[in-house]
C-alpha cells in the first residue's frame, strides 16, 4: 500500500511540475479567490504585433478577449514559458495555440458558423452523420497525396474524394466554391491547400482535451 501512495505521490509531482501554470491559476481561482479571466486570453507583449492582430480577430468576430501582457502578468508569463515561449500565446479553455496563423484563427473564430451552413446547403454531411473530416481532390495532386498520407499516418478516419471520377463529390466542391485542390473540411473549418505544419496546429487545437 506504501508503495502505490508513494508512486502516486512521484506521479503527482511530475503532472504539477509539467503544469505549473495550470496549478497556479488553479490555486489563485480555486483558494486566492482570483477568477480566470474570462473569454479567450491572449497572451501578448509590448510591440507584439501579431499579438494584437490575433487579439483583434477574435474580438471582430465577437468573442470577448482579455489581453494579458507578460510585463505585467507573472502568470502569463509562465504559461508562455511552459508551452514554448513564444507569442501570441492564444487560450480558449483547453486549447492553446502559439502561433499567430490568420488563416486558422479566421476559419475557427469568424467563418464556422457560415460554413456550416454552407456544408449543409452542400450536402456533404447526412443528418445524424459524423463529421469526419473531408478532402476533396485528385489523382494527380500531390498535395492531395501528402494530405492522404497525413491523415493516415495520424490513424483519422476522414472522407476521400475524387473530384473528376465522382460526379456528387464535384457537385459538393462547386458549391463550397474555393478553388484548387485539395480542399479540406475539417471541424467546419474549410481551406484549400496543405502542409503539415498547418494540419498539426488545427488538430492539437481541435483536439485538445
Amino acid at each position: 500500500m506504501a508503495r502505490w501512495l508513494l508512486l502516486l505521490a512521484v506521479m503527482g509531482a511530475a503532472w504539477g511540475w509539467q503544469h505549473q501554470a495550470d496549478v497556479r491559476r488553479w490555486w489563485r481561482s480555486q483558494v486566492v479567490g482570483v477568477p480566470a479571466p474570462a473569454g479567450v486570453q491572449v497572451i501578448t507583449a509590448a510591440d507584439c504585433a501579431p499579438c494584437e492582430q490575433a487579439a483583434d480577430l477574435i474580438e471582430g468576430a465577437g468573442v470577448p478577449v482579455a489581453r494579458r501582457a507578460i510585463e505585467s502578468d507573472a502568470e502569463a508569463r509562465d504559461e508562455m514559458e511552459a508551452t514554448g515561449g513564444r507569442l501570441p500565446l492564444i487560450i480558449d479553455g483547453p486549447r492553446r495555440m502559439q502561433v499567430f496563423s490568420e488563416e486558422i484563427l479566421r476559419n475557427w473564430y469568424v467563418e464556422r458558423g457560415p460554413n456550416r451552413e454552407l456544408l449543409a446547403r452542400a450536402g456533404v454531411y447526412r443528418e445524424g452523420e459524423a463529421r469526419i473530416p473531408v478532402l476533396y481532390g485528385t489523382d494527380w495532386c500531390g498535395y492531395c497525396a501528402a494530405a492522404r498520407a497525413w491523415f493516415k499516418a495520424q490513424g483519422m478516419a476522414f472522407r476521400d474524394l475524387d473530384i473528376e471520377r465522382d460526379a456528387e463529390a464535384k457537385r459538393q466542391y462547386d458549391v463550397i466554391g474555393l478553388p484548387g485542390v485539395p480542399v479540406v473540411v475539417y471541424e467546419d473549418m474549410i481551406w484549400n491547400g496543405f502542409s503539415d505544419e498547418d494540419m498539426n496546429v488545427r488538430r492539437q487545437w481541435v483536439e485538445a482535451l
